[in-house]
């Protein structure tokens, strides 16, 4: 007998998908996926925004369905297997940067025992204020070239706003060719949150979102995050924080979670919410690095990690707030999780181009090559062949290709993840991305007391987390 309940995704504009159109032919059966819910299955169909809560006899029938066999399935239910969009892939044709990125410094005045941007030992000195300007004004031309509405200007680091006159010369740059070109100008940073007092109410003033690295509470925040010599940072993040939930900026907290500091991850939200009313916290569990490992951090659980954070998804939730987890996109297709592979253009402070923020040395390392240009005095110039090449990254492979988040985790960074030669079985940050994405798409069926319980049981939870095939086609060579 067959059991069916049905569900559509909510696109990031949240309204439901029109009706599936009649009559066009199944699709393949490698993107429609079949990911096990205890004794249920759930049926996700990410380029048609669309999945379905069934039983086995029905994911068997469906199976026959897309091989063209006869199926004895409810229409509704065919209706599930009509109608998609084309897959998410590689950019083509002519550059549209995602945004323009600019690394004022790498630099920091902080010594966060995990840090792995090479803050400790920078060696790029400070940005030329003449290149940013540069950079400023040829993504301002490309924007209007192409009929954009917004010039996107982010900061990176080290600490971007320990650079106070050339952050100045940004922001008003930023803002006058964006004028001149008809545009909306939205600037944004991340920073560590201790730039002075005067100085954080003109980012206040002036960005549209700060995105602020803090850990939590006192002790969490003092031992990951200390100034350099160690001083405590706790008060004057806090400090820096209250003047931005003041202010018009959007305000993003980002928790790094270790083992340690996971199992206070709930507390800490309420804490975020009612001291500091963000608009957006993030949480992203640490990168084992060698300086996280010799200070004692490590990763968390992910079935642990999965649990916290979806407890810390409740809470902000009541309080109003939104959460976020940057591998789990389920309702937005796409084929690359980072800037890599998106045209971002980000200039490091010694006026090259890349596609990364991360240190040189580090995508080097993966035996990946992710510059395609500098900003110097002849302006912005750009090797359209080594962007081609690094658009080519955006491809799914290995692990990726027949897991059912290929085109929303979509491989996550591409220099810690999944880089050319990386081990073909899951990860920690693959299950835990799994069961994440699992459960926010029953969810949104509806079905939140079911994701809840699926947490809860670990061999439930661990067979999902496992399971190397999610495709129709791999659900038949394991279960029909």
């Amino acid at each position: 007998m067959l059991h069916v309940r049905l569900g559509a995704c909510m696109r990031q504009n949240l309204v439901h998908l029109p009706a599936l159109a009649e009559g066009t032919i199944p699709r393949n059966a490698d993107s429609v996926f079949a990911v096990p819910v205890g004794e249920c299955w759930l049926i996700h169909v990410p380029l048609a925004g669309t999945g379905a809560l069934v039983n086995e006899s029905a994911v068997s029938e469906l199976r026959r369905h897309t091989a063209g066999l006869p199926a004895r399935i409810p229409p509704a239910l065919a209706d599930l297997l009509k109608s998609e969009e084309n897959p998410p892939g590689p950019r083509t044709g002519r550059i549209e940067p995602l945004f323009l990125g600019l690394l004022p410094t790498r630099a920091c005045n902080m010594a966060c025992v995990y840090c792995g941007f090479g803050s400790a030992h920078a060696h790029e000195g400070t940005m030329k204020p003449e290149t940013a300007v540069r950079a400023i004004d040829w993504a301002a031309e490309r924007a209007a070239e192409r009929g954009g509405e917004t010039l996107d200007v982010h900061l990176f680091g080290g600490e971007p706003l320990l650079e106070t006159e050339l952050v100045d010369i940004i922001v008003h740059r930023t803002r006058a060719a964006a004028a001149e070109h008809g545009l909306a100008p939205v600037l944004e940073t991340a920073t560590n949150g201790t730039c002075d007092e005067t100085f954080a109410r003109f980012v206040g003033d002036h960005f549209h979102a700060v995105v602020v690295s803090f850990d939590g509470f006192r002790e969490v925040q003092n031992r990951c995050r200390p100034m350099k010599g160690g001083r405590p940072s706790f008060e004057k993040v806090c400090r820096t924080v209250r003047i931005w939930r003041d202010s018009p900026v959007k305000l993003c907290l980002r928790i790094c979670v270790t083992a340690d500091n996971m199992s206070r991850l709930g507390e800490t939200v309420d804490w975020y919410a009612s001291e500091f009313q963000p608009a957006v916290i993030a949480c992203e569990t640490i990168q084992s690095t060698p300086e996280s490992r010799s200070a004692g951090l490590a990763p968390p659980d992910p079935l642990l990690f999965a649990r916290a954070f979806w407890e810390a998804r409740g809470r902000c939730a009541k309080a109003g707030i939104e959460i976020g987890y940057g591998a789990s996109l389920p309702a937005r297709p796409r084929a690359t999780f980072c800037p890599v592979g998106q045209d971002a253009v980000i200039v490091s402070p010694d006026g090259r181009v890349s596609a990364c923020y991360m240190e040189q040395r580090d995508w080097q390392s993966r035996g990946l090559d992710l510059d395609f240009g500098a900003v110097d005095a002849r302006g912005v110039r750009l090797d359209l062949e080594a962007l081609e090449g690094i658009r080519a990254l955006a491809r799914p492979r290995g692990r990726c290709e027949r897991c059912f988040c290929r085109w929303s985790c979509a491989g996550s960074c591409h220099v810690t993840q999944s880089f050319l030669g990386c081990a073909e079985t899951y990860n920690d940050m693959c299950r835990q991305n799994r069961l994440i994405t699992a459960c926010e798409l029953l969810e949104e069926m509806g079905q939140g007391q079911l994701a809840a319980w699926l947490l809860e049981d670990r061999s439930a939870a661990m067979r999902l987390a496992s399971e190397r095939d999610d495709t129709l086609a791999g659900w038949e060579a394991h279960h029909g």
